[in-house]
């Protein structure tokens, strides 16, 4: 199985204040409001890499397995989406939803048909899944909140705003 990093689904910005620190005051760039920001790119297509607080679920910041000692994560990545359907199961939930993307342990690329996922992951110890039919697997963009600056690890659906810095922009950083 490949271990994809955990990404905590929230249903609002109060679940984030909850099992986060919360997001940084400010940025190298001058800006001072960063959460006003945020708010702009959720719900949407975004994870945001932010320290954990101590009522972040366990499993969100264990990893390894049962038969080896778990690790510690300080940090967790926390996502608003606007899926409809995830929107309808966190409507239905007092916390947060804690998920991975499924990669084929074969190939490089994303499994996209719930049948297939629960043929093999169910083995694994999966517990359940959502068939809400073959979706288009289009990856949040990944932000770490956790340094100075608002850096993308990973662009996906989500465009680059002009408050983050791209691994390109590296000369941008160091002023």
């Amino acid at each position: 199985m490949i271990l994809q990093p955990l990404s905590t689904i929230c249903r609002s910005f109060r679940n984030i204040d909850t099992y986060t620190t919360g997001f940084p005051r400010g940025n190298a760039q001058g800006l001072t409001d960063i959460f006003r920001a945020v708010k702009h790119c959720l719900p949407g297509p975004y994870t945001f890499i932010l320290t954990a607080s101590k009522q972040l679920p366990k499993q969100c910041t264990r990893y390894g397995t049962a038969t080896s000692k778990y690790a510690s994560r300080k940090n967790v990545g926390v996502r608003i989406p606007d899926d409809p359907v995830c929107q309808a199961i966190l409507e239905k939930l007092d916390g947060p939803l804690i998920s991975t993307s499924v990669k084929s342990p074969k190939e490089n690329e994303w499994i996209l048909d719930p049948v297939i996922i629960a043929d093999v992951y169910g083995p694994e110890g999966l517990d359940f899944v959502v068939d809400a039919g073959v979706r288009v697997a289009d990856p949040s963009t990944v932000v770490d909140m956790t340094e100075s600056a608002p850096r993308i690890i990973r662009q996906g659906k989500g465009p680059k705003q002009p408050w983050m810095i791209a691994e390109d922009d590296d000369s941008a950083v160091e002023e």
